[in-house]
């Protein structure tokens, strides 16, 4: 009797039983992300999902339309800016008599335009950094993760050596770092040499799917399913990124889009 008890208790419990804590349970963030050394970037991540979630209790249960539209969204956005970077290499090379990409430089020849220059090129500087930030920390998070994280496998039910895993994950997001380069390159180089203001307006578009996404990562820390378990790696480096490179690189995207239209700037001058 008593052997059939303890297997029903052991049948009820869930596989994070023991490392991970929930709600009034947890009592503090370590027991909610199931480490005793969390980084600062960890914490603070968590602690904005609590303040998007106006829940204090750390209860993974949760969750209100505000963190549910992030995370249903932030995926989307993500996605949405690397097939626009896709349709802008198409457009360019396969459509059009004069390709758009690499068609004009960051910088003038212009002496008067030198600080100008600076700020675009510091801009472009750290969209490169939020790109190839954003594709390691999903390269460690992929290749390193378990369950629900391997999409091959999950699929087909057959996982692959490491090294291959590692070697098809690392080609895949360097195309992906790549493209979304390569295509801000364009965005802002034709900013600021020709004045387009539709390109002002996909920056800005841009602008705003790269602070959802930010977003959406840190919603997705801590708890079992959390990028943390995932990969402390991945954790850390998003968990960087959202809160220092993704605020640096929207605010000298807007300090770039002043340069290119200054007060004294006319369009019909």
């Amino acid at each position: 009797m008593g052997a059939c008890v303890c297997a029903r208790a052991m049948a009820g419990r869930a596989w994070y039983d023991g490392w991970y804590k929930n709600g009034p349970e947890s009592g503090n963030i370590e027991k909610y992300m199931a480490t005793t050394e969390p980084w600062l970037v960890e914490v603070m991540a968590v602690r904005a999902w609590q303040c998007l979630n106006c829940n204090a209790s750390l209860d993974w249960s949760h969750e209100n339309c505000v963190v549910a539209t992030i995370r249903t969204t932030a995926p989307a956005f993500r996605l949405s800016y690397f097939l626009t970077g896709v349709y802008m290499l198409s457009l360019s090379y396969f459509y059009l008599d004069h390709p758009i990409v690499f068609r004009y430089d960051l910088f003038t020849a212009s002496p008067d335009k030198k600080a100008g220059d600076v700020t675009v090129g510091v801009c472009f500087f750290l969209w490169a950094l939020d790109f190839f930030s954003l594709a390691a920390g999903y390269y460690f998070a992929r290749v390193y993760g378990k369950g629900g994280w391997l999409c091959f496998t999950s699929v087909t039910g057959y996982r692959p050596r490491r090294w291959l895993l590692a070697l098809l994950y690392g080609v895949f997001f360097l195309i992906v770092a790549c493209v979304g380069i390569v295509s801000t390159h364009t965005v802002l180089s034709h900013m600021w040499q020709k004045k387009n203001g539709w390109f002002v307006a996909l920056l800005l578009l841009q602008c705003v799917m790269v602070v959802v996404g930010a977003l959406g990562d840190m919603v997705d820390t801590g708890s079992p399913w959390g990028m943390q378990e995932a990969s402390r790696i991945a954790s850390t480096l998003l968990g960087f990124r959202g809160f220092v490179l993704v605020p640096a690189t929207v605010i000298w995207s807007l300090a770039s889009i002043a340069a290119s239209f200054p007060p004294s700037w006319c369009a019909e001058c």
